[in-house]
């Protein structure tokens, strides 16, 4: 592994946990749960990466609803989601899903990202 995918690792895992915290809601998007809570793309990191630390991508949802979606009823999950958050947000977001950046997953995108969300962070613990 290379020093620049090394950095890039430790880059993406730093978001990764920034996009978690600021994000995650106190219940379950689906079923208001508080147990065992979680973070989710609505529209999947692996095939939407540009839409990775999006926070209109970010769904919480408990381990049962997690598990549902990806394992026995997708479809009624996301349409919970929608239903919750509205046709307007479920539209905006998938005109950015429909939107093709070049360069996203940079260093300097991760930087990017984690500098805007650590602002974002730092925000709502003040507000707190």
């Amino acid at each position: 592994m290379t020093k620049n995918q090394r950095l890039k690792k430790r880059l993406r895992s730093k978001a990764d946990k920034l996009w978690f915290n600021l994000y995650l809601k106190e219940r379950c998007e689906v079923c208001g749960s508080t147990d065992g809570l979680q973070g989710h793309h609505f529209y999947y990191k692996k095939s939407y990466p540009h839409l990775r630390y999006d926070p209109d991508n970010h769904i919480t949802l408990c381990k049962r609803c997690h598990f549902l979606l990806h394992h026995q009823d997708p479809k009624k999950i996301e349409n919970k989601i929608i239903e919750t958050r509205g046709k307007r947000w479920y539209n905006k977001l998938t005109k950015k899903a429909q939107q093709s950046l070049s360069s996203f997953q940079t260093i300097e995108w991760y930087k990017e990202n984690i500098e805007r969300m650590t602002k974002e962070y730092d925000q709502q613990r003040k507000k707190n």
